[in-house]
């Protein structure tokens, strides 16, 4: 009976990893089936020598109810065995299920993050393309106004040219001019310097 409970709490700790538990599990398995073979070694040597009794009866009742006994023992430490056993690869297969699922659920999560941010991400994409789809008429009419402002700063610019240019065209005009003047006053003093001397007058008779 000692044997049994201190089985029943060495299988019921739990252990540091599975394959420590299935070594465990062999090893009493292998002890109970060793324990097994011992008993039927005991009947068999007890049933022997009940032979050489006088009640031979009495003798083969009494060895057949001490190996009932043992073996019961046995089947029921082999039970607890066997039971705790299947209860540490349920408990396994539910660790292993319980960890594909939350494996599965971060996967989700992570999946639906990422397409949370590509939604975003195209949304502010076409946020921003419908943007600059309205602020292109705002462009074109800026472009406009500056094609305008260069047409008229050419046009200014031309003109000053121009204006210039007729300033210049006056400045020599007026230049040529005084510079004729000028000759022609020397001209006249030239040929005012070049006249004969006045003839002089007649004597009187």
């Amino acid at each position: 009976m000692k044997k049994l409970l201190f089985l029943l709490t060495a299988l019921a700790a739990p252990l540091a990893c599975p394959a420590q538990d299935d070594a465990a599990t062999a090893a009493a398995l292998g002890r109970i089936a060793a324990e097994r073979n011992q008993a039927e070694e005991r009947f068999r040597a007890g049933e022997k020598a009940c032979y050489g009794k006088f009640a031979v009866n009495n003798c083969l009742d009494k060895a057949r109810a001490e190996r009932r006994a043992a073996l019961a023992t046995l089947r029921q430490q082999e039970n607890a065995v066997n039971d705790a056993q299947r209860k540490r690869k349920a408990a396994e297969r539910a660790r292993d299920v319980e960890e594909k699922a939350r494996e599965k659920q971060e996967r989700e999560a992570q999946q639906r993050t990422r397409a949370a941010s590509d939604q975003q991400a195209r949304d502010e994409r076409g946020a921003q393309k419908a943007a600059e789809r309205a602020s292109a008429p705002g462009r074109a009419a800026q472009r406009q106004e500056q094609v305008r402002e260069k047409q008229v700063q050419a046009a200014e610019e031309k003109a000053r040219r121009e204006a210039d240019a007729k300033d210049a065209v006056k400045r020599s005009e007026e230049r040529e001019r005084e510079a004729k003047e000028r000759k022609a006053r020397l001209d006249k003093r030239l040929a005012e310097q070049k006249k004969p001397p006045a003839q002089p007058l007649p004597v009187p008779p």
